[in-house]
């Protein structure tokens, strides 16, 4: 078949690419440019020149077609901005999960579907099809999983998707890079939000919107000011380090109030969180269940989950019960629900 690999420059793509050239597909390669090298709050992201020419050099190596496709303007304005708006008003969002649908599944699976391709990536994750539908698995490597971020895919998308390394694990990979000569097998990985590389999205968003922090209060549950801060973009429900303030027992964030620049901190426990509401659900396994299901739920990445009842809603939302307390669970994050390896759908975690 035609398949369209989706290349970082990195060597979970090159190898994927490496995988499929093997099997005899006719493979052509594609890189992303998301950021315009002028931008001073650009810093050195995944896509940047460098890593191009390494994906270039690899398709070189494999003997494939290779493209550069200028995506900019929709990075710039479905994942940066996005993420800027949404730091500014209290969320926490996760760029790599939109990135997934807006643009690679979405701009670039169109246009791997124009050329009557299929599109590849390194993702660490597998499909499977089970019956009459197709499963969205987590990637046999527990500890490089990236389902978590695809839960935005349905039924149409996984028909057109190839995760070539989603069975391997990361010392397999790198082995089969190695092998096959790619100049990519020993390189670093990078950890950072592609266009944060620094780690200080505080900083970042201040950067790309001058003058929008609003310094504001730290308070307690009873709205006794504890300190001051300079921006609830700079805080996370749960989050711990950095507050500013001193207490008897350690204190973590427990909500953010955008309107009157307040951040609100408290216990431990105070910062845990039962019951929460999700938008925007998309369920990855076709439709939602008939009523309320048991489902492993992880609200961040590195979450290992925990067993709660999902309740669906009309109009894209849905009701987690957890079975204990979670602490930050955080408004803008996804909440993606788990029925074994198989991911069965997930949504934008509420506000309140």
């Amino acid at each position: 078949m035609r398949v369209l690999v989706a290349m970082s420059g990195g060597v979970d793509s090159s190898a994927a690419a490496a995988i499929l050239v093997a099997q005899g597909h006719e493979v052509l390669g594609v890189s992303m440019r998301v950021r315009d090298a002028s931008d001073p709050s650009r810093g050195r992201s995944c896509c940047s020149p460098d890593d191009l020419e390494d994906a270039r050099a690899v398709a070189r190596h494999l003997g494939i077609p290779f493209y550069v496709a200028n995506v900019e303007e929709e990075f710039g304005r479905r994942v940066v901005d996005r993420f800027v708006d949404d730091y500014l008003d209290g969320l926490t969002p996760n760029p790599c999960i939109v990135c997934n649908v807006e643009v690679k599944f979405d701009w670039l699976l169109r246009r791997a579907r124009a050329l009557g391709a299929r599109l590849a990536t390194g993702h660490y994750a597998r499909v499977e099809r089970r019956g009459d539908r197709l499963a969205l698995l987590a990637g046999a490597d527990p500890r490089k999983d990236q389902s978590y971020f695809l839960h935005g895919l349905g039924q149409a998308e996984l028909a057109d998707l190839l995760f070539p390394v989603g069975s391997l694990t990361k010392v397999e990979v790198r082995e089969l890079a190695a092998r096959a000569g790619l100049s990519t097998a020993e390189k670093a990985e990078s950890q950072e939000i592609c266009f944060v590389t620094d780690g200080d999205a505080g900083r970042f968003v201040e950067l790309r919107r001058p003058g929008s922090a609003r310094p504001g209060e730290v308070v307690d549950g009873e709205g006794r000011v504890l300190g001051r801060h300079g921006g609830v973009h700079r805080f996370t429900v749960g989050q711990r380090r950095g507050l500013g303030v001193a207490r008897g027992a350690p204190s973590y964030v427990v909500r953010l109030e955008p309107r009157s620049a307040r951040v609100v901190v408290g216990t431990s426990a105070e910062a845990g969180t039962e019951r929460f509401r999700v938008e925007e659900v998309r369920w990855s396994a076709g439709a939602p269940p008939a009523g309320p299901r048991s489902f492993l739920v992880r609200v961040r990445h590195r979450h290992e989950g925990e067993q709660g009842q999902v309740l669906p809603a009309s109009g894209g939302r849905a009701e987690v019960r957890l079975r204990a307390a979670v602490r930050g669970v955080a408004p803008g994050q996804a909440a993606v629900f788990y029925d074994g390896d198989e991911v069965v759908g997930g949504g934008r975690i509420a506000r309140g």
